[in-house]
């Protein structure tokens, strides 16, 4: 069951996963990008709010303040309207580059930490198996303890339901887990 998930890598200890596991840091491209990427939505909604606000300011009467004449709200109208598609322009290239720069770090993220990440799967699956080795231990002392009407500790009594608790974890979660991702 769980043969079929090893590796034939060396298996190393988990203080060595436990340093050896972490995600790297991005590159200043990358955060660059990203800056970017949120200034430029950031310029496109305070651009598009003052639109809004200066069509409202133009239909809603108000006593204490004086109407926009129409050939200045036409051209304070237009102004904004050429901003708002240099900055939807913006917005998108900015996107589309932090989009290029964080799927390039998305890879080399999974990709240097890939043989890892596998021995860590190779690690998990070596210590259930030596887990269902000793249950099954367990749960033949039981079964010869039960022959013989000696009451053993819950260790020994319980391995069984045990056993099958643990069985039904790894057919139904684990194996899916340490599978998941894997990409021929």
């Amino acid at each position: 069951m769980l043969a079929r998930l090893r590796s034939t890598e060396p298996v190393h200890d988990a203080a060595y996963f436990r340093r050896a596991l972490k995600i790297p840091r991005p590159g200043p491209e990358y955060l660059m990008a990203e800056k970017a990427s949120r200034e430029a939505s950031a310029n496109l909604r305070s651009l598009t709010e003052r639109r809004e606000s200066l069509k409202v300011e133009r239909t809603v009467e108000n006593p204490g303040k004086n109407r926009i004449p129409d050939a200045t709200y036409r051209a304070m109208h237009a102004d904004l309207e050429a901003q708002l598609t240099a900055a939807q322009v913006t917005e998108r290239e900015a996107l589309a580059e932090w989009n290029s720069r964080k799927a390039a770090y998305h890879d080399h993220v999974r990709a240097t930490l890939a043989a890892d990440i596998d021995g860590l799967g190779a690690l998990i699956c070596n210590h259930l198996d030596q887990v269902m080795e000793l249950l099954d231990i367990a749960a033949a002392l039981g079964t010869g303890a039960r022959e013989y009407r000696v009451e053993m500790p819950g260790l020994v009594s319980g391995a069984p339901a045990a056993k099958q608790l643990l069985q039904a974890a790894i057919d139904s979660t684990i194996t899916k887990m340490i599978s998941k991702g894997r990409r021929p």
